[in-house]
Protein backbone atom coordinates (compact mmCIF):
# COMPACT_ATOMS: atom_id res chain seq x y z
CA UNK A 1 0.00 0.00 0.00
CA UNK A 2 0.92 3.83 -0.33
CA UNK A 3 2.22 5.63 1.75
CA UNK A 4 0.87 8.59 -0.39
CA UNK A 5 1.98 11.01 -2.74
CA UNK A 6 3.25 14.83 -3.05
CA UNK A 7 3.88 17.16 -5.39
CA UNK A 8 6.35 20.52 -5.16
CA UNK A 9 6.50 24.24 -6.46
CA UNK A 10 9.18 26.95 -6.12
CA UNK A 11 7.89 30.17 -5.65
CA UNK A 12 9.72 33.50 -5.05
CA UNK A 13 9.48 36.17 -2.38
CA UNK A 14 10.27 39.85 -2.60
CA UNK A 15 11.76 41.31 0.34
CA UNK A 16 12.77 45.00 0.61
CA UNK A 17 16.35 45.50 2.24
CA UNK A 18 14.86 46.79 5.84
CA UNK A 19 13.53 43.49 6.25
CA UNK A 20 16.12 40.78 4.84
CA UNK A 21 19.47 43.48 5.14
CA UNK A 22 19.72 42.83 0.91
CA UNK A 23 17.01 43.48 -0.99
CA UNK A 24 15.61 41.14 -3.18
CA UNK A 25 14.02 37.71 -3.85
CA UNK A 26 14.23 34.62 -2.12
CA UNK A 27 12.93 31.52 -3.21
CA UNK A 28 11.07 28.65 -1.39
CA UNK A 29 9.56 25.30 -2.02
CA UNK A 30 5.87 24.55 -1.07
CA UNK A 31 4.26 21.10 -1.16
CA UNK A 32 1.18 19.36 -1.48
CA UNK A 33 1.05 15.89 0.17
CA UNK A 34 -1.84 13.21 -0.10
CA UNK A 35 -1.53 10.80 2.90
CA UNK A 36 -2.41 7.37 2.44
CA UNK A 37 -5.96 8.33 3.80
CA UNK A 38 -6.43 10.87 1.83
CA UNK A 39 -6.09 13.82 3.80
CA UNK A 40 -4.13 17.10 2.00
CA UNK A 41 -1.34 18.32 3.94
CA UNK A 42 0.66 21.42 2.81
CA UNK A 43 4.40 21.85 3.86
CA UNK A 44 7.42 24.30 3.27
CA UNK A 45 11.11 24.75 2.61
CA UNK A 46 12.60 28.06 3.70
CA UNK A 47 16.47 27.85 4.10
CA UNK A 48 18.13 31.20 5.55
CA UNK A 49 21.88 31.82 4.06
CA UNK A 50 24.39 31.36 7.03
CA UNK A 51 22.24 28.63 9.08
CA UNK A 52 23.24 24.92 9.15
CA UNK A 53 21.01 23.22 7.18
CA UNK A 54 20.79 21.71 3.31
CA UNK A 55 20.25 24.49 0.89
CA UNK A 56 17.13 24.70 -1.45
CA UNK A 57 19.24 23.16 -4.57
CA UNK A 58 20.01 20.03 -2.19
CA UNK A 59 15.59 19.83 -0.64
CA UNK A 60 14.93 20.20 -4.40
CA UNK A 61 17.13 17.82 -5.46
CA UNK A 62 16.01 15.13 -2.77
CA UNK A 63 11.73 15.68 -3.72
CA UNK A 64 13.12 15.17 -6.86
CA UNK A 65 14.87 12.15 -6.59
CA UNK A 66 11.32 10.67 -4.35
CA UNK A 67 9.13 10.99 -7.46
CA UNK A 68 6.21 12.01 -5.80
CA UNK A 69 6.22 9.53 -3.64
CA UNK A 70 5.88 10.06 0.11
CA UNK A 71 7.39 7.22 1.56
CA UNK A 72 10.41 7.77 -0.72
CA UNK A 73 10.75 11.09 0.59
CA UNK A 74 10.51 10.30 4.40
CA UNK A 75 13.20 7.61 3.80
CA UNK A 76 15.15 10.10 2.33
CA UNK A 77 14.88 12.39 4.84
CA UNK A 78 15.02 9.84 7.78
CA UNK A 79 18.68 9.15 6.19
CA UNK A 80 20.19 12.42 6.07
CA UNK A 81 20.60 15.76 7.60
CA UNK A 82 17.61 17.72 5.97
CA UNK A 83 16.54 19.74 8.87
CA UNK A 84 13.97 21.81 6.55
CA UNK A 85 12.58 19.25 4.50
CA UNK A 86 12.08 17.39 8.16
CA UNK A 87 9.79 20.66 9.07
CA UNK A 88 8.10 20.46 6.53
CA UNK A 89 7.10 16.99 6.76
CA UNK A 90 5.84 17.06 10.10
CA UNK A 91 3.81 20.69 8.96
CA UNK A 92 2.09 18.20 6.08
CA UNK A 93 1.76 15.84 9.02
CA UNK A 94 0.35 17.86 11.08
CA UNK A 95 -2.11 20.29 8.98
CA UNK A 96 -5.34 19.80 10.83
CA UNK A 97 -3.93 21.28 13.50
CA UNK A 98 -2.23 23.61 11.62
CA UNK A 99 -4.74 25.33 9.20
CA UNK A 100 -7.20 25.22 12.44
CA UNK A 101 -5.24 27.00 14.27
CA UNK A 102 -6.97 30.61 15.56
CA UNK A 103 -5.20 31.60 18.73
CA UNK A 104 -2.90 35.00 19.00
CA UNK A 105 0.52 34.52 20.47
CA UNK A 106 2.39 38.12 21.25
CA UNK A 107 5.09 39.13 18.99
CA UNK A 108 8.21 41.29 19.01
CA UNK A 109 8.55 44.38 16.88
CA UNK A 110 11.89 44.51 14.47
CA UNK A 111 13.89 47.00 14.53
CA UNK A 112 15.31 47.20 11.04
CA UNK A 113 19.08 47.69 10.04
CA UNK A 114 19.90 51.48 11.30
CA UNK A 115 16.76 51.81 12.88
CA UNK A 116 16.74 53.62 16.55
CA UNK A 117 14.63 55.85 18.85
CA UNK A 118 12.18 57.04 16.43
CA UNK A 119 11.13 53.38 14.91
CA UNK A 120 11.37 52.12 18.54
CA UNK A 121 8.99 55.29 19.41
CA UNK A 122 6.25 54.32 16.82
CA UNK A 123 6.06 50.39 17.69
CA UNK A 124 5.95 51.04 21.43
CA UNK A 125 2.95 53.43 20.38
CA UNK A 126 1.16 50.64 18.37
CA UNK A 127 1.69 48.49 21.59
CA UNK A 128 4.60 46.36 21.06
CA UNK A 129 5.82 45.05 24.09
CA UNK A 130 8.94 44.15 23.16
CA UNK A 131 11.24 44.84 20.78
CA UNK A 132 14.54 43.84 18.57
CA UNK A 133 17.25 45.13 17.05
CA UNK A 134 20.11 44.47 14.90
CA UNK A 135 23.83 45.37 16.58
CA UNK A 136 27.05 44.89 14.39
CA UNK A 137 29.57 46.21 16.43
CA UNK A 138 29.89 47.75 20.46
CA UNK A 139 29.26 50.98 18.54
CA UNK A 140 26.13 50.49 18.22
CA UNK A 141 25.26 50.60 21.64
CA UNK A 142 24.48 54.39 21.90
CA UNK A 143 21.91 53.62 19.57
CA UNK A 144 20.70 50.87 21.40
CA UNK A 145 20.52 52.90 24.58
CA UNK A 146 18.66 55.60 22.74
CA UNK A 147 16.19 53.10 22.02
CA UNK A 148 15.34 52.36 25.87
CA UNK A 149 14.91 55.94 26.13
CA UNK A 150 12.29 56.52 23.51
CA UNK A 151 10.36 53.52 24.61
CA UNK A 152 8.59 53.11 28.11
CA UNK A 153 10.40 51.09 30.95
CA UNK A 154 7.46 48.48 30.16
CA UNK A 155 9.35 47.82 26.67
CA UNK A 156 11.54 45.15 26.66
CA UNK A 157 14.56 44.93 24.70
CA UNK A 158 16.32 42.45 22.77
CA UNK A 159 19.39 42.64 20.35
CA UNK A 160 20.94 40.40 17.58
CA UNK A 161 24.19 40.45 16.69
CA UNK A 162 24.20 37.79 13.95
CA UNK A 163 27.50 36.20 15.07
CA UNK A 164 29.38 39.84 13.86
CA UNK A 165 30.75 40.49 16.86
CA UNK A 166 34.44 39.60 18.41
CA UNK A 167 34.75 38.64 21.44
CA UNK A 168 35.98 42.29 23.15
CA UNK A 169 32.85 43.59 21.30
CA UNK A 170 30.85 40.49 22.23
CA UNK A 171 31.72 41.52 25.88
CA UNK A 172 31.48 45.05 26.08
CA UNK A 173 27.81 44.08 24.93
CA UNK A 174 26.81 41.67 27.36
CA UNK A 175 28.44 44.03 30.27
CA UNK A 176 26.01 46.75 29.34
CA UNK A 177 22.95 44.17 28.39
CA UNK A 178 23.84 42.46 32.00
CA UNK A 179 23.31 46.03 33.37
CA UNK A 180 20.24 46.46 31.67
CA UNK A 181 16.75 44.98 33.59
CA UNK A 182 15.19 45.91 29.88
CA UNK A 183 17.68 43.78 27.64
CA UNK A 184 16.26 39.90 27.61
CA UNK A 185 19.22 39.10 25.55
CA UNK A 186 22.22 39.77 23.15
CA UNK A 187 21.24 36.69 20.29
CA UNK A 188 24.55 35.10 18.79
CA UNK A 189 26.77 37.60 20.00
CA UNK A 190 29.51 35.18 17.93
CA UNK A 191 29.70 33.10 15.27
CA UNK A 192 28.92 29.67 15.64
CA UNK A 193 31.08 27.16 17.26
CA UNK A 194 33.24 30.11 18.46
CA UNK A 195 35.74 29.30 20.98
CA UNK A 196 35.02 32.74 23.11
CA UNK A 197 31.46 31.26 24.24
CA UNK A 198 33.14 29.29 26.76
CA UNK A 199 33.92 32.60 28.29
CA UNK A 200 31.30 34.81 27.89
CA UNK A 201 28.70 32.57 29.89
CA UNK A 202 25.11 31.90 29.44
CA UNK A 203 23.42 35.21 31.32
CA UNK A 204 21.36 36.68 28.82
CA UNK A 205 22.66 35.30 25.76
CA UNK A 206 20.96 33.75 23.50
CA UNK A 207 22.29 30.66 20.41
CA UNK A 208 20.52 30.51 16.84
CA UNK A 209 21.93 29.06 14.23
CA UNK A 210 24.06 26.33 16.41
CA UNK A 211 21.04 25.35 18.04
CA UNK A 212 18.97 23.83 15.24
CA UNK A 213 19.20 20.24 15.26
CA UNK A 214 20.57 17.57 17.66
CA UNK A 215 23.24 16.25 14.71
CA UNK A 216 24.19 19.84 14.16
CA UNK A 217 25.23 21.48 17.66
CA UNK A 218 28.01 23.55 17.78
CA UNK A 219 30.10 22.79 21.17
CA UNK A 220 28.80 25.79 23.18
CA UNK A 221 24.90 24.32 22.58
CA UNK A 222 25.77 21.08 23.63
CA UNK A 223 24.30 21.49 27.33
CA UNK A 224 23.46 25.06 26.86
CA UNK A 225 21.73 26.85 29.90
CA UNK A 226 20.99 30.32 28.38
CA UNK A 227 17.96 31.15 25.63
CA UNK A 228 17.59 29.36 22.49
CA UNK A 229 16.11 31.37 19.64
CA UNK A 230 14.33 28.02 17.46
CA UNK A 231 12.80 28.22 13.89
CA UNK A 232 10.42 25.72 13.35
CA UNK A 233 10.52 26.14 9.47
CA UNK A 234 14.15 24.94 9.95
CA UNK A 235 14.10 22.51 13.16
CA UNK A 236 13.50 19.31 12.20
CA UNK A 237 11.15 17.11 13.00
CA UNK A 238 8.91 18.57 14.97
CA UNK A 239 8.55 15.51 17.32
CA UNK A 240 12.03 15.17 18.52
CA UNK A 241 12.20 19.39 18.70
CA UNK A 242 9.50 19.35 21.16
CA UNK A 243 11.44 16.49 23.09
CA UNK A 244 14.18 18.59 23.13
CA UNK A 245 12.86 21.90 23.88
CA UNK A 246 10.63 20.90 26.68
CA UNK A 247 12.29 21.40 29.85
CA UNK A 248 14.02 24.60 28.05
CA UNK A 249 10.62 26.34 27.63
CA UNK A 250 9.23 25.58 31.38
CA UNK A 251 11.86 27.69 32.31
CA UNK A 252 11.31 30.03 29.85
CA UNK A 253 14.12 30.03 27.76
CA UNK A 254 12.96 29.31 24.28
CA UNK A 255 11.82 32.25 21.75
CA UNK A 256 10.02 30.79 18.24
CA UNK A 257 10.54 32.51 15.32
CA UNK A 258 9.96 32.99 11.66
CA UNK A 259 12.16 32.25 8.68
CA UNK A 260 10.65 34.67 6.03
CA UNK A 261 7.62 31.94 5.02
CA UNK A 262 5.05 32.29 3.10
CA UNK A 263 1.89 32.18 4.19
CA UNK A 264 2.10 28.10 4.77
CA UNK A 265 5.20 28.21 6.54
CA UNK A 266 4.10 31.30 8.96
CA UNK A 267 0.95 29.45 10.38
CA UNK A 268 2.59 26.28 10.65
CA UNK A 269 5.48 28.30 12.82
CA UNK A 270 2.56 29.97 14.78
CA UNK A 271 1.01 26.75 16.10
CA UNK A 272 4.28 24.89 16.48
CA UNK A 273 4.77 28.49 18.81
CA UNK A 274 1.23 27.97 20.49
CA UNK A 275 2.64 24.44 22.03
CA UNK A 276 5.36 25.90 23.38
CA UNK A 277 5.67 27.29 26.77
CA UNK A 278 7.55 30.17 28.55
CA UNK A 279 5.68 33.22 27.99
CA UNK A 280 7.87 34.82 25.80
CA UNK A 281 6.90 37.09 22.44
CA UNK A 282 7.46 35.25 19.80
CA UNK A 283 9.63 36.20 17.00
CA UNK A 284 7.48 36.77 14.36
CA UNK A 285 8.36 40.63 13.04
CA UNK A 286 8.82 39.62 9.48
CA UNK A 287 5.67 40.26 8.89
CA UNK A 288 4.14 43.29 6.17
CA UNK A 289 6.61 43.38 2.76
CA UNK A 290 5.50 40.73 0.67
CA UNK A 291 1.24 40.91 0.61
CA UNK A 292 1.16 38.61 -2.99
CA UNK A 293 2.81 35.07 -0.07
CA UNK A 294 1.84 37.06 3.14
CA UNK A 295 -1.74 35.96 4.26
CA UNK A 296 -1.17 37.00 8.46
CA UNK A 297 -1.31 40.81 9.58
CA UNK A 298 1.39 42.12 11.52
CA UNK A 299 1.18 43.66 14.76
CA UNK A 300 2.27 43.40 18.92
CA UNK A 301 -0.40 40.13 18.66
CA UNK A 302 -0.22 37.90 15.52
CA UNK A 303 -3.11 35.86 14.69
CA UNK A 304 -3.54 32.16 12.98
CA UNK A 305 -5.25 32.96 9.56
CA UNK A 306 -7.58 29.28 9.37
CA UNK A 307 -9.77 31.42 6.77
CA UNK A 308 -6.78 31.25 4.42
CA UNK A 309 -7.72 29.65 1.17
CA UNK A 310 -4.67 27.18 0.97
CA UNK A 311 -5.55 25.04 -2.15
CA UNK A 312 -5.98 28.77 -4.27
CA UNK A 313 -2.71 29.59 -2.53
CA UNK A 314 -1.37 26.05 -3.70
CA UNK A 315 -2.69 26.93 -7.22
CA UNK A 316 -1.17 30.57 -6.87
CA UNK A 317 2.31 29.03 -7.11
CA UNK A 318 1.45 26.89 -10.33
Amino acid sequence: MSDGSFQFREVRRRLPALRSGAAGDIRRLLIRSVDARGRVGFGEVAPWPGFPTESLEEAAATLSSAKGDLGNLRRAVAAAALPCLGAALSMMAEWDAVAGFAGELSCAGLLGEGEGAAQAAVLAEKGYACLKAKAGTSADLPRLRAILAATPKSVSLRVDANGRLDLRGARELLDWARGEARVEFVEQPLAPGDPGYASLGAEKVALDESFLSGTRRTPEAVGWKGVVVVKPAMGGDWGALRRTLAGMADEGRVVVSSSFETAIGFQAGLAFAAGIAGGRAAGFGTLGSDPAWEGHSPGPRVRGRPEIDWEALWARAA
